[in-house]
């Protein structure tokens, strides 16, 4: 293990020396991180939410787009906070 970490080093210290060589080590890292997958693409019909809506007509909406829970973990009720 300890060789396979400094034959690493050993090359990203050889790659700092020379911008073309750490930018492509860098492209081949973030392609094994993110691999870029073709999402097919697909028509998207949204409307807005009229100002004279009821609040539980947006809260609906942003419990159905999943966008609730996350503003709930970043944003906790006075009720989430008391349990």
């Amino acid at each position: 293990m300890r060789r396979i970490v400094e034959h690493h080093l050993a090359r990203l210290r050889r790659a700092q020396r020379t911008p073309a060589e750490l930018d492509e080590l860098r492209a081949q890292f973030i392609a094994r991180l993110y691999p870029a997958r073709a999402a097919p693409v697909r028509p998207v019909h949204q409307q807005r939410i009229p100002t004279d809506a009821p609040d539980w007509l947006f809260e609906d909406e942003l419990r159905r787009s999943g966008l609730w829970e996350m503003m709930e973990r970043c944003y906790p009720s006075a009720q989430a906070q008391s349990q």
